[in-house]
């Protein structure tokens, strides 16, 4: 009686819970599949976003290395009107990049002022460091051409104080400008920190030490402008 009895009674309990259970839905069924549309629906949205950024992503990818093919292939002009196009469109990323090539097509062209101006948007615009600082002394090499030392000092500070290879190659470059900007001393200065500097990359490590020679030592300061005249002897007379 005792097994017939629990039996009973669990049957009963989960005839009771199952009631409840279509109670609840009967009461809570509309917000309860509103809940799960939402979610369906969300989840239908981020797929649906997800393969649109890869798409897109990809289609401007393959035109960005077209125009490329273009570049290579000597056809400046159609390279140039690419990459026009493309760093008005697409993913941040590649407008970037697009920009930054534009600015070299430029460069190509010998028209320096655009492609100076095209490299300072780009650094402007980048949101990656690398790429913001590799606008930025590609700008500063085109600058060299036409800006004073101490204009291109500006420009290559925020670089000299960053890490990495761009921090020497930006020294490099400020060593090249004050030298033929007539200030030794900068040059020298910067050159021995850059020929010291065993975690620069060896190639901008022998051309400062082959720099350094060039431009040699700093000149010994005297100590007198010239040999003291010896004091007169006792009894020395006229």
């Amino acid at each position: 009686m005792t097994n017939e009895t629990d039996s009973f009674v669990q049957e009963v309990d989960e005839s009771l819970r199952q009631d409840r259970v279509l109670q609840f839905f009967r009461n809570n069924g509309i917000w309860i599949g509103g809940a799960l549309l939402a979610i369906v629906l969300g989840v239908a949205a981020w797929q649906g976003w997800r393969w649109y950024s890869v798409s897109t992503a990809r289609e401007h990818s393959d035109q960005y290395l077209a125009a490329q093919q273009m570049l290579t292939s000597g056809n400046l002009d159609g390279a140039k009107a690419e990459f026009e196009r493309l760093r008005d469109e697409g993913p941040q990323h590649f407008r970037t990049m697009a920009r930054l090539e534009h600015g070299a097509v430029l460069q190509a062209q010998g028209d320096l002022e655009a492609a100076l101006a095209e490299f300072d948007a780009a650094a402007e615009a980048a949101r990656d460091p690398v790429m913001r600082e590799t606008a930025q002394l590609r700008a500063a090499y085109i600058a060299a051409e036409t800006q004073d030392l101490a204009a291109m000092q500006t420009r290559l500070q925020p670089l000299i104080e960053g890490e990495g290879r761009i921090s020497y190659l930006a020294r490099e470059l400020l060593a090249i400008e004050a030298w033929e900007g007539g200030n030794l001393d900068l040059a020298r200065q910067t050159l021995e920190s850059l020929a010291l500097a065993f975690d620069a990359p060896e190639a901008v490590r022998q051309r400062a030490q082959i720099a350094l020679a060039v431009v040699g030592p700093a000149p010994a300061s005297s100590s007198t402008e010239g040999a003291a005249a010896p004091a007169p002897s006792e009894g020395e007379t006229e």
